[in-house]
């Protein structure tokens, strides 16, 4: 076959598919301030207002700048300046043109370095009147060159401007800046922490980290080194993975609080010091709220980014399996140790009256195991024997969040039973529950008014423990049954709802 004949994009159609990515505004904003980063940039400025009656942002920053060669290729889909992926945040060349415009039609960039002073542009406008990707590129003008020493004086650096700017989800300039100033605080912490200085609307994005390591009452339950093997062009080589898990200080918890630690807890990994993904269980636990003081955090260097697989918009990491089960076999025990020690801190010792009530429903429970719908129990798939050398790794059986489906199957059996009572808070939850192996376990919050009102105070009453019982366990059946990364958030603000109207309605 030759191939030999021209096969360019349709460019019209190309760049507005390109708008709809699935960028957030938030995250596009962070990719240009990845740039400025890159450059070397000691201060960025972000101003987010209305011109005409028309948003506009600009980043300015005071790094190195771009000669005319550079910026040519800054301005393209995929360009091809250099980088070093053991230190910076920019990895496909993409960040720029892609993040701008899934703000922006329109992206004018004006930069000084020490070979002068260029401007180009690109208008979604024009490209698509033309069906052609063209820009303006050319020497800055006097008025560009007023421009862009407003913002940072008569030092290199280089300033961004978008507008037409029709792709805003939050259309209030102040609350965006103040969304924007959390998220650029937390993806770029530990850049802030060293020094650097980002403002939003002439004011400071403070470092914000989720890990709490300031507080003295933060533990640290993990901090290791993990040396990680791969080939790149047939040479073996090795680089570092640092995990570190901490519990972040117990607090009382409104209901609010509760949906805001189930979010927050996880895993956020780390690119080169900026976080490229937050808040996820990675198939390492299942979020609960006996995780809600667990955070983790994940570093590896953009050397490692085949085994990570870090999507463009570095949103998204998918591991590959070698790195997922080696980060496994450290983790797992890890979370599995800390449910068990959150979970055993709660539990009470009931009385043998209230664990005789509790008996009568799961025993007719189990006796209509085969009539009643039900969540499906994770059972672990054991290999066949091999003569291989090879490393447990152990893994969690109700982990309804694993992606290793080689290694776990969902099926239907007879479920066991458990109902314990445990201390949740008196702002808890009336229940939680999970499955473990094959075993429903329903846990009551004898804190709530809801125990106290229907089990506590009817200790004689047999029949209506028994009743709250089945309530309690066709509602845990419901949640565990639909329960998945989709719907967790939604699943948890519904319980948190529920307990909240009946502790206010039952006190």
């Amino acid at each position: 076959m030759r191939y030999d004949r021209p096969n360019d994009p349709n460019a019209g159609r190309l760049i507005e598919s390109l708008r709809h990515l699935g960028y957030g505004n938030y995250e596009a904003i962070a990719d240009i301030v990845d740039n400025s980063i890159d450059a070397d940039a000691q201060t960025v400025k972000i101003r987010i207002q209305l011109k005409n009656n028309q948003h506009q942002i600009t980043v300015a920053d005071d790094g190195h700048g771009m000669n005319e060669a550079t910026l040519d290729q800054a301005m393209r889909l995929g360009s091809l300046t250099a980088r070093d992926t053991n230190s910076d945040l920019g990895k496909f060349g993409m960040g720029l043109v892609t993040g701008s415009l899934s703000i922006a039609k329109k992206c004018h960039v004006i930069t000084r370095s020490g070979e002068g002073c260029w401007s180009s542009a690109w208008d979604v406008d024009e490209v698509m009147n033309r069906n052609a990707f063209v820009k303006h590129l050319d020497k800055a003008t006097k008025e560009e060159e007023e421009i862009l020493t407003e913002e940072i004086g008569d030092t290199t650096g280089t300033i961004v401007v978008l507008s037409k700017c029709d792709n805003l989800t939050n259309k209030n300039t102040s609350s965006f800046a103040s969304n924007l100033r959390s998220h650029l605080g937390r993806v770029h912490r530990y850049f802030l922490d060293a020094g650097k200085v980002v403002t939003v609307n002439a004011e400071a994005v403070p470092s914000l980290d989720p890990l709490q390591l300031s507080d003295r009452d933060t533990e640290v339950v993990l901090d290791e080194v993990m040396p990680v093997a791969f080939t790149e062009d047939g040479e073996k080589k090795s680089e570092n993975v640092r995990v570190r898990i901490v519990l972040v200080p117990d607090a009382p918890m409104t209901d609010l609080d509760i949906g805001k630690s189930l979010k927050a807890q996880g895993f956020y990994v780390m690119r080169n010091q900026r976080e490229v993904e937050s808040a996820v269980a990675l198939g390492f636990f299942t979020k609960h709220n006996d995780f809600n003081r667990m955070r983790g955090e994940i570093f590896f260097p953009g050397t490692l980014d085949s085994l990570v697989g870090i999507e463009f918009t570095k949103r998204q990491v998918t591991f590959e399996q070698s790195l997922q089960d080696q980060l496994g076999a450290l983790l797992i025990p890890v979370c599995r140790t800390i449910k068990r020690r959150e979970a055993t801190k709660k539990r009470v010792q009931s009385s043998e009256e209230q664990m005789k009530l509790h008996a009568q429903a799961i025993k007719v429970i189990s006796e209509k195991d085969k009539l009643l719908v039900k969540p499906k129990a994770i059972i672990e798939k054991r290999s066949s024997p091999s003569n291989v050398e090879s490393t447990h790794k152990p893994t969690q059986a109700t982990d309804r969040e694993r992606t290793n489906l080689n290694r776990t199957q969902a099926v239907e059996t007879r479920l066991n039973c458990l109902i314990r009572e445990e201390r949740l808070g008196p702002n808890g939850q009336i229940y939680e529950c999970e499955m473990e192996g094959r075993k429903l376990v329903i846990r009551y919050n004898i804190e709530h008014p809801f125990y106290q009102r229907f089990v506590a105070d009817n200790i004689n009453e047999a029949r209506s423990v028994t009743a709250t019982d089945f309530l309690i366990y066709s509602m845990a059946s419901s949640e565990l049954k639909m329960l998945d990364d989709e719907n967790l958030e939604a699943v948890n603000n519904f319980k948190a709802v529920m307990s909240a109207n009946l502790r206010t309605l039952l006190n």
